[in-house]
């Protein structure tokens, strides 16, 4: 008997440990969360509780900053112990709304959050990501990657492998659209069939509109490949841009105006469906070590996330 006494008191003493712990740790806000890309431009994981190693860090800036040079993507990673109010979504989106992670025109921002103690999880895609990384391959990647590792509290790899696909579907990768046994939790194969042949039909029909003439051949398959952003004058921004005829290979440089918007860093977009790679005037990989910028997206709640 007092074995067993003995046994409860310890586990009550580690439960009322655990809940102490988790009572003093900081309760992050997007106020409050200090943004590292700003003080360095190639910086991009937010770590303040210091649960990722320096060299996962360093792995996912890495993964990061490909993606901003290649594809145009602003990438923000979050990872800490407790956030305000428990809930990933909520945090992440009103982190959005206070930096404008993403280009301002074509919304391809991109943040992912574990808050290890609320036992959070949440990846969020700017309105102009959506088409590209759809919310069922946001969620498959969580299931098949992110949540076994954090179940473990395996934080560092839970980050890593989880970014690893993000970047490797982005680039091309198609083995998360094969079946997968330990897919059950998602929901069915009929709900993820409808979504991505629904996105996929948006997106059909994004890359239709964004064709022209090709003056060459006449066939209506001269999309822009690149934007080159030059110089503002009289309020308004020229840019370089370069159309490719994905029909007879016709290629022209054309210079074309919009008008200025503050704080826009002409990131990459989703064109002719092809993800632009960034003329980035701010911050961004390739520049000097000084702070960053974002570019002023926007998103509207695509993703996925949970509990685990």
């Amino acid at each position: 008997m007092r074995v067993q006494l003995r046994y409860i008191f310890l586990f009550v003493i580690s439960l009322l440990s655990s809940r102490i712990a988790a009572a003093d740790a900081t309760l992050w806000t997007p106020e409050t969360l200090p943004m590292v890309h700003l003080q360095d431009a190639h910086k991009w994981v937010c770590n303040p509780d210091g649960i990722l190693s320096p060299a996962i860090v360093d792995s996912v800036d890495n993964i990061i900053n490909h993606l901003n040079q290649e594809k145009g993507i602003e990438a923000v990673v979050v990872v800490v112990k407790r956030v305000e109010g428990g809930d990933c979504y909520t945090f992440g989106m009103d982190l959005s709304r206070k930096y404008g992670i993403g280009s301002k025109n074509y919304n391809t921002g991109l943040i992912v959050i574990l808050s290890t103690e609320d036992r959070a999880y949440q990846i969020l895609t700017g309105t102009g990501l959506e088409g590209t990384l759809p919310d069922a391959i946001c969620k498959r990647i969580e299931i098949r990657k992110m949540i076994p590792k954090m179940k473990q509290q395996d934080w560092d790899y839970a980050i890593l492998d989880g970014m690893k696909a993000i970047a490797q579907y982005i680039d091309g990768d198609d083995s998360l659209l094969k079946d997968n046994k330990n897919d059950d939790a998602e929901g069915g194969w009929a709900a993820i069939f409808f979504m991505f042949f629904f996105t996929f039909a948006l997106f059909y029909l994004l890359i239709l509109s964004r064709y022209r003439t090709c003056p060459n051949c006449g066939k209506k398959r001269f999309y822009a490949t690149q934007q080159t952003y030059l110089y503002t004058q009289k309020r308004t921004d020229y840019y370089r841009v370069t159309y490719i005829c994905s029909h007879c290979k016709h290629t022209e440089n054309k210079i074309e105006r919009r008008p200025h918007q503050d704080d826009d860093n002409a990131g990459g977009a989703i064109l002719g469906g092809t993800i632009l790679g960034s003329g980035m005037r701010g911050g961004g990989f390739g520049g000097s070590f000084g702070g960053g910028s974002f570019g002023g997206g926007s998103f509207g709640g695509g993703g996925a996330g949970g509990h685990f």
